[in-house]
């Protein structure tokens, strides 16, 4: 284990939590659900659109030509996209903002073990690209932690529940660390980690554009697209500089 990676990885994981400090805002349950969810939806759009899938198709072109590689990653990603469907009968919730919550809390815990892994890797090769990694990951784990605080806690009213899957999502960084010292080298292969890019994105489109924009733009659409512009644009520039 390399104790340097190890903790810029878990750093990276623990700025979730900060996403969590949100629910304590005093803000009507009406003004404050389509701001979040909408920058949540933003910055998790942004992620699947030019991180994951572009990444996902990188590892596949490594091994397959360039036509095999956009197939597989489509295929995995409409895979993704029947996951969250199927989600749907096991979380089986009327509360939609608790479903949301959930469902948020399973695709960001699939995302977050891959960067993980990602972020551990590159800082035990090159410290400082991995100082810059862990700044531009923390800065999108924040509305991360948001996305499943938020709808956790309007939904439940309670705010050890909401810490608590919060918890549990930060966590899943430092668990991808630890999966990339042990199996790194047996199992972790450049097309594993294609498949899971491409399985989480696939997730994360359509738990945004199936659940979170759906249930957001029911309390405000204005709000909504605003929050929603905001949080592409921030993912944008933040995608620049890191």
């Amino acid at each position: 284990m390399k104790w340097n990676a190890f903790i810029l990885t878990s750093l990276a994981g623990i700025t979730t939590l900060v996403g969590y400090l949100f629910v304590y805002l005093k803000c009507r349950k009406e003004k404050i659900i389509p701001i979040a969810l909408g920058f949540s939806a933003g910055i998790m759009l942004f992620i699947s659109l030019c991180d994951l899938i572009p990444n996902s198709y990188h590892y596949f072109n490594d091994k397959y030509t360039s036509i095999y590689a956009l197939i597989c990653s489509l295929l995995f990603l409409i895979l993704g996209f029947g996951l969250t469907f199927s989600s749907r009968l096991i979380i089986n919730e009327n509360d939609n903002l608790y479903r949301i919550g959930i469902l948020s809390l399973i695709t960001l815990m699939l995302h977050n073990i891959p960067e993980g892994i990602i972020t551990y890797l590159t800082s035990t090769i090159e410290i400082k690209t991995g100082l810059l990694l862990t700044l531009s990951i923390a800065l999108h784990n924040i509305p991360e932690g948001i996305c499943i605080a938020i709808p956790i806690y309007y939904s439940t009213g309670s705010y050890l529940k909401a810490f608590s899957l919060v918890l549990l999502s930060a966590i899943s960084e430092p668990i991808g660390a630890i999966l990339a010292a042990l199996l790194i080298e047996k199992y972790l292969t450049p097309i594993v980690i294609a498949i899971l890019l491409a399985l989480t994105s696939g997730i994360m489109l359509s738990l945004v554009l199936t659940e979170i924009l759906k249930e957001s733009t029911k309390y405000s659409f204005r709000r909504t697209r605003q929050a929603l512009l905001l949080g592409l644009l921030i993912a944008f520039i933040s995608h620049l500089l890191f």
